[in-house]
């Protein structure tokens, strides 16, 4: 793993400029590359390689020559002050840039200098045309093919000093060229978010949010913000407990922690309108949607789970909390102890009784030593259709777990066909 520094070098004349970062000030800079790399290595920053990505034009204009100052040193020689600090200085013939294949040429020159779980810095202040978008692009690609991490984009923004650029020497004073550099991670960072959020929806999976998360907090003690990061800690913690134990079928959980997550998103829209994550607050709108329907009843956020399986494909785990969640509303239904084995099955068997009238001899212990709690099933509004109901997921369940090594296994778009029509029928009973 290594830090390294990616720059474009332009074919403009440079004007000498004082550039600001983070509050360290570089004066009489002509290369913004310069002054970043002063900079980066000011706050401690040890940068193991500078790559700067040059075509023909920039190497004649501003490489080994200086396109605004004749008398002075390109970038190259300016760079050779590193040497010693820094392994290494690399420039990077790249073309142009004016057709297609030029720039998937350019993709694969920037791509190559990535080795895995590099930290990159990338200067986009000289890019040409479209290639501060393809820059973004490419260390988005390479932060999943090479899982680098983007430690900083930065853009010195000469323009931000109000005069046109062939006319700042004329109209403003050395000491008077203070240009800041634009730090641009945090849009960097927005499509993290993007991605991560996404991934909580679409697929169930928050692991790559927790992460995002771990650096939100970071960040918002940086701010000072102690009370947020402590708020966002508590939103990743919530985002965590409800996936794990859906994906692990805990029914005495799930229905709380949804609740409980359903309260912390609130508090994460607060956090985003006032810190550095502003733009996330649409993307955690996604978020809040999904579990706006959580309440009080357990039974009918046990609905809401299931659907949450369904729509993240999560199949066996939406069968098994649906089959035991039906149990678990005669168990509320009836003021009994729904942590109970016994008397869980005692009302699993009470369904069993209803399809098939057995005598009762014949039943087995737990419906005889509850036998009160069975009645009171049998007894039940609905309690045939809640049977049949049960008779069936059971069969789909046992069906899954048994990893289809019956006769007669079903394939997996019944099984999907299946869920959505078990979730319709118990919605409109418990409804």
């Amino acid at each position: 793993m290594a830090t390294k520094f990616f720059s474009f070098l332009g074919t403009g004349k440079y004007v000498k400029c004082n550039y600001a970062l983070d509050g360290i000030k570089i004066d009489k800079i002509c290369y913004v590359q310069e002054a970043l790399i002063d900079i980066f290595l000011k706050k401690g920053i040890k940068i193991d390689g500078i790559y700067i990505f040059k075509t023909k034009e920039a190497t004649t204009a501003n490489w080994i020559s200086n396109a605004k100052y004749p008398n002075e040193s390109g970038l190259f020689g300016v760079l050779k002050k590193y040497e010693g600090i820094v392994n290494t200085i690399e420039a990077v013939d790249i073309p142009s840039g004016e057709i297609e294949e030029e720039l998937w040429d350019i993709f694969d020159k920037v791509l190559g200098k990535i080795n895995y779980k590099d930290e990159i810095i990338f200067d986009i202040t000289h890019s040409f045309r479209s290639l501060p978008v393809l820059a973004l692009i490419i260390l988005n690609y390479a932060k999943f093919v090479k899982k680098c991490e983007i430690k900083g984009m930065y853009y010195g923004a000469v323009e931000a000093l109000g005069v046109p650029a062939n006319e700042i020497e004329k109209k403003l004073k050395l000491e008077d060229r203070n240009a800041p550099i634009f730090n641009l991670t945090p849009f960097v960072n927005l499509l993290d978010w993007t991605v991560g959020i996404d991934r909580f929806i679409e697929d169930g999976d928050s692991r790559y949010i927790n992460k995002l998360i771990e650096y939100g907090k970071g960040e918002l003690l940086k701010k000072g913000m102690k009370d947020d990061k402590n708020i966002l800690e508590k939103v990743g913690k919530s985002i965590q407990n409800y996936t794990n134990n859906v994906a692990v079928c805990r029914g005495k959980l799930v229905s709380s922690d949804g609740i409980e997550l359903k309260e912390k998103i609130d508090f994460a829209f607060n956090i985003s309108e006032k810190s550095y994550i502003k733009p996330m607050t649409p993307l955690i709108e996604n978020i809040k949607n999904y579990f706006d329907n959580f309440t009080d009843d357990e039974d009918k956020n046990m609905i809401q789970v299931v659907k949450w399986c369904r729509d993240h494909n999560m199949i066996q785990q939406g069968l098994t909390i649906l089959e035991e969640g039906i149990i678990t509303y005669f168990c509320n239904k009836f003021g009994v102890d729904k942590c109970n084995q016994k008397i869980r099955d005692a009302i699993g068997q009470a369904f069993y009784i209803k399809m098939n009238n057995p005598p009762k001899e014949k039943w087995k212990n737990e419906a005889k030593l509850y036998e009160d709690i069975v009645n009171k099933v049998l007894e039940s509004e609905n309690s045939d259709k809640f049977a049949k109901l049960i008779y069936n997921i059971k069969d789909f369940r046992n069906d899954i777990n048994h990893a289809g090594w019956r006769d007669n296994s079903k394939p997996y778009k019944t099984f999907v066909k299946k869920l959505n029509t078990f979730i319709d029928d118990v919605e409109k009973i418990i409804e």
